[in-house]
């Protein structure tokens, strides 16, 4: 689950990458460090 805290630990990589939640939600972290979310 994506809590408060895991997202705030997420750090930037070389590439974008996905932290996936439940149902289809996911955030992507870019490499500036830019969180979005998504859901498919």
């Amino acid at each position: 689950m994506l809590t408060d805290f895991a997202l705030r630990n997420l750090k930037p990589r070389a590439n974008p990458y996905k932290a996936t939640d439940r149902d289809g939600m996911y955030a992507v972290v870019s490499p500036k460090g830019t969180i979005s979310f998504r859901y498919d």
